[in-house]
């Protein structure tokens, strides 16, 4: 059974403040973004979205506006792991989930979210790889397709192929 694995990285955030960096909320221009983000990705059958816990990523997931077929929203499981966690750790926590799952979306931040992308895409697109590493803004997001199961992912690049990276429209 083939799967589809989405990583993104939250939309455009306010520039840091008296606030904490966990606490920061999107700009005006983040919010337009996760609307786009959402009209590119609400066809593509998530069941299921992995979100860091912070503010920002909160807002880029809700923005987004994804529905489950029944009409209500996909979801979601916040993750205070997946805050500034390393690429290990994002693969760790989508190894675990269940293998009834076959579309899942991950919504994390820069470094752990491109770092990821590149590492998963190199076997399939090296050079598309590269870019992924050097480039990869606010609401970007990248398609795998993976071919064995969640788990499997955990200490492996193997099965997973590279099929779109979408970056915004438009950048500030």
């Amino acid at each position: 059974m083939s799967r589809t694995l989405f990583l993104m990285r939250h939309a455009k955030a306010e520039s840091h403040g008296l606030i904490s960096d966990v606490g920061r909320e999107l700009a005006p221009r983040g919010r337009e973004q996760a609307r786009e983000a959402g009209l590119e990705l609400a066809d593509r059958g998530i069941q299921l979205v992995l979100c860091s816990s912070s503010v920002r990523t909160r807002q880029t997931y809700q923005g987004l506006f994804l529905r489950a077929p029944g009409g209500g929203p996909v979801p979601v499981e916040y993750m205070e792991a997946l805050y500034l966690g390393s690429s290990d750790l994002i693969r760790q926590r989508i190894s675990e989930i269940t293998d009834d799952i076959s579309s899942l979306l991950v919504i994390g931040h820069s470094p752990g979210i491109p770092g990821l992308a590149a590492e998963l895409a190199w076997a399939s697109a090296p050079r598309e790889a590269d870019q992924i590493g050097c480039w990869f803004p606010t609401s970007a997001f990248t398609e795998f397709t993976v071919d064995v199961a969640w788990s499997a992912l955990a200490d492996s690049d193997e099965g997973a192929r590279l099929a779109d990276v979408q970056r915004p429209h438009r950048e500030l």
